[in-house]
C-alpha cells in the first residue's frame, strides 16, 4: 500500500479531513434519523447499482461511451435519474467496484502526485456524499469488489488505515438507525458485516467473496489468506440467525462459473469465477441454508443475470460502467413484506442521445410472479427451448430493451449454452452441459505432454552444452 513514510502521513492527514467532511454531510443529509426507525411493514423499492467504476480524472462534459468506464458526467447523471425513478428507496445497494479499472495506474499517471490511497478515499468520498444528498432516508448497504484496493485490482486492504477511513465515510449511511452498530470495526478489519434491514424479518450478510476469487492477489501489506475465514464467518452469521429472519446475501463475485471467459478461452476451459474448494463451499453454504435465506445479491459481470444455489435466487446486477459496451443501468427491487423479491425494474442509458430510458418489469416481460426458486427454474427451461426467448434475454442482460435483440450478445451464437448454463451449473457437470467436455478434456492431456517437452528440451540442451564444454 501507498501508506509510508511522507505518503503515510498525508494520508492519515487526508483521512481526518475526508471524515470532518463525511460525518457534516451525514448530520445533513440524515435529518429522518428518528423518523425512519427502521421498520416498514409495507411492500418496499430497493435501489441497487453496481459496478459503478467511477474514473474521477475524466471531467468531460459528456457521459462515457462505450469501452470507457464512468466519467463524473456519467455518474452525476444516473444519480439524477436515479432519483427521478426512485425518490424513496428504503435501502441503497452497492455490491462494489466503486472505483475505475487500473485505479493506482491511472492515479499515477494523472494524479499529479497524489498517493493511490489518497485517491481512493477522495473517490469514495465523493461517492458516498452524492448517495448521501440524493437518499437523505434510505439505509444503505456496500460491499467491496475487485477494483476497489488502491494497492491494485484483484487485492484486499482488509485492516489497513485505507480501509479503516472508507469505513468512517460510509459508517453514517450504512449504520443509518444504527442498523449496523458493529459495521465500521468489522468491514475494516475483513470487509464484511451483517446489518439490520429496514424490512421486517430479513437481516443483511455481506460477504468478501474478493477472497475466494481465481485472481485474488493477496491482501496489501500482510502476508496469508482469508478465504477459509471469510467462508466460517458466512457460516456461522446463518447458522445464528434468530427463528423467523432470513438472511440477504451480498457480495461482489458470484458463484459459479465466467461464461465469457470460458468463451474467450473457446472452450478449451471451464473458468470458474472462484478457486478451489470455495467455490464449491459457497454455494454449499447457501444452498444448505436455503430456508434460512431469502435472496442473493452479486455483480462483478457487467450483465444482467441470475444464479440459482440449490434453490436460493441470486440477482447478479448488470453495471453502470458501459466498458463492456453494456448499456448502464441500475436497478428497483421490489421486496415484499413477506421478504420475497416480487419485481425488478430496470432503467438503462441509452448512449446515442444521452438519455435514461425506463425498461418494462422483470415480471411483467417474462410472465413470472416473483424472483425465486419456482418461477427462474420454469423461465430457465423456456429460455432454453425457445431461441427468441434467449435473444430477448441476451439484449435485457445488455442493458437493452428486450426486443432490441441485435444486441443479445453470446445469447445470439453459438456460445449461447455456456451462458444458460452457468445460471444453474455452479460447481459441477457445467462442461457437460455447455458441451464443451471434449475440448477441456482435450486441453488437460495436451498441457502435460507440452510440459513434458519443454522438460525434455531443457534437458537435452543442457546435456549438449555439458558435451561441449568436455570437447
Amino acid at each position: 500500500m501507498d501508506c509510508d513514510r511522507p505518503a503515510g502521513r498525508r494520508l492519515r492527514r487526508f483521512l481526518r479531513a475526508s471524515i470532518v467532511l463525511s460525518t457534516f454531510g451525514a448530520l445533513i443529509v440524515s435529518r429522518s434519523g428518528a423518523m425512519a426507525a427502521a421498520i416498514h411493514p409495507r411492500d418496499q423499492i430497493w435501489l441497487a447499482v453496481s459496478d459503478i467504476h467511477l474514473d474521477p480524472y475524466d471531467r468531460s462534459s459528456r457521459a462515457s461511451s462505450y469501452r470507457f468506464d464512468s466519467n463524473i458526467a456519467l455518474f452525476d447523471s444516473a444519480l439524477a435519474a436515479m432519483k427521478r425513478a426512485v425518490p424513496n428507496p428504503s435501502l441503497v445497494l452497492l455490491p462494489g467496484d466503486f472505483f475505475e479499472h487500473h485505479f493506482a495506474q491511472h492515479v499515477r499517471e494523472r494524479g499529479g502526485g497524489t498517493s493511490a490511497d489518497e485517491a481512493g478515499i477522495a473517490t469514495m468520498l465523493r461517492i458516498a456524499t452524492a448517495f448521501g444528498h440524493a437518499f437523505p432516508r434510505a439505509h444503505f448497504a456496500i460491499a467491496l469488489g475487485n477494483n476497489d484496493a488502491p494497492c491494485g485490482d484483484y487485492r484486499t486492504t482488509n485492516g489497513s488505515a485505507y480501509l479503516k477511513g472508507v469505513a468512517r465515510i460510509w459508517e453514517p449511511l450504512v449504520n443509518r438507525d444504527r442498523a449496523a452498530p458493529d459495521f465500521a470495526a468489522s468491514f475494516s478489519r475483513d470487509g464484511h458485516y451483517t446489518a439490520g434491514l429496514p424490512m421486517h424479518g430479513l437481516r443483511l450478510a455481506v460477504v468478501n467473496s474478493l477472497l475466494f476469487s481465481q485472481q485474488y492477489r493477496g491482501n496489501c501489506g500482510s502476508a496469508g489468506d482469508g478465504a477459509a475465514k471469510e467462508l466460517a464467518w458466512l457460516q456461522r452469521v446463518l447458522r445464528r440467525l434468530p427463528s423467523g429472519t432470513r438472511a440477504v446475501v451480498m457480495m461482489h463475485i458470484p458463484p459459479g462459473f465466467d461464461a465469457f471467459s470460458t468463451q474467450y478461452a473457446r472452450g478449451f476451459l471451464a473458468w470458474p469465477f472462484l478457486r478451489a474448494p470455495y467455490n464449491g463451499m459457497l454455494v454449499n453454504s447457501l444452498a444448505t441454508n436455503s430456508s434460512r435465506i431469502a435472496f442473493g445479491i452479486a455483480g462483478h459481470t457487467h450483465r444482467f443475470d441470475f444464479r440459482l444455489a440449490g434453490t436460493v435466487p441470486v440477482v447478479i446486477l448488470g453495471s453502470l460502467s458501459p466498458i463492456f459496451e453494456n448499456n448502464p443501468a441500475f436497478y428497483a427491487m421490489h421486496v415484499s413484506s413477506t421478504g420475497s423479491l416480487d419485481d425488478i425494474d430496470t432503467t438503462t442509458f441509452k448512449e446515442s442521445n444521452q438519455q435514461w430510458v425506463a425498461q418494462r418489469g422483470f415480471a411483467a416481460t417474462w410472465a413470472i410472479s416473483r424472483f425465486d426458486n419456482a418461477s427462474l427454474t420454469e423461465l430457465h427451461a423456456r429460455i432454453k427451448t425457445s431461441p427468441s426467448a434467449r435473444l430477448a434475454w441476451g439484449a435485457q442482460a445488455n442493458g437493452r430493451a428486450p426486443s432490441d435483440v441485435q444486441h443479445a450478445g453470446p445469447w445470439g451464437t453459438r456460445w449461447w449454452r455456456a451462458q444458460w448454463c452457468s445460471q444453474t451449473f455452479l460447481v459441477g457437470h457445467f462442461a457437460e452441459c455447455a458441451r464443451i467436455e471434449e475440448r477441456v478434456t482435450a486441453l488437460r492431456a495436451i498441457v502435460p505432454a507440452i510440459a513434458l517437452a519443454g522438460i525434455v528440451s531443457i534437458v537435452l540442451a543442457v546435456r549438449a552444452v555439458q558435451r561441449r564444454r568436455r570437447a
